[in-house]
């Protein structure tokens, strides 16, 4: 798993340094690999309808910025979901926005292959939806990116601007509050 993961962070990075030299064809290989990561991201965190327009942001800063990446202490992936957060927070410091209800149908393509699977994954997305509206936004926050998205906690730092001890933390709070949500929703076994 680790050197596929390396595969991937090799590729990305080869067509970051190839959308800084200016390709559009390697930015839209960039696009196609991070708009469901972001849109998720994003979906999560504003009014459905709202997160296409942040993301389609999210992708002309991306652009815009490229050239300002630089390989280093964080990957691209954690610097473009830095760019999704910095837009998610923009959204709600201008238009002074009260966060609104999620949506319970995020589609997720790779895993509707069989009906009774995606039966199973639609009941336990609608649930969690409903139970991780009632978090804080900083738990739910820190859940999309770890779970959700998969970051590290390395990345989460960056993207958030905490500590990976804070993450952690933040991290077992959410965990423990989202199960007390499900308790009281009379949810128990979920598997999150």
């Amino acid at each position: 798993m680790e050197g596929k993961q390396n595969l991937k962070t090799d590729e990305i990075e080869t067509l970051v340094l190839q959308s800084q030299d200016g390709s559009a064809d390697a930015f839209a290989k960039l696009y196609d690999i991070f708009i469901d990561p972001i849109y998720r991201y994003v979906f999560y965190r504003v009014k459905g309808g709202e997160a296409e327009d942040l993301v389609e942001l999210v992708f002309l800063k991306t652009w815009e910025n490229i050239r300002q990446y630089r390989q280093g202490q964080y990957n691209f992936s954690a610097w473009i979901f830095r760019i999704a957060h910095n837009a998610v927070v923009d959204y709600y410091r201008s238009n002074n926005h009260i966060e609104e209800e999620l949506s319970h149908d995020i589609p997720d393509e790779r895993r509707l292959a069989d009906t009774s699977d995606r039966t199973h994954r639609s009941l336990n997305g609608n649930l969690l939806s409903t139970a991780m509206r009632e978090l804080k936004d900083h738990y739910r926050q820190i859940l999309i990116l770890k779970y959700i998205n998969d970051l590290s906690n390395e990345e989460i730092g960056y993207i958030t601007g905490r500590s990976q001890a804070a993450i952690r933390i933040l991290q077992f709070r959410a965990l423990r509050s989202l199960r007390k949500i499900m308790d009281k929703m009379g949810i128990s076994g979920f598997d999150l």
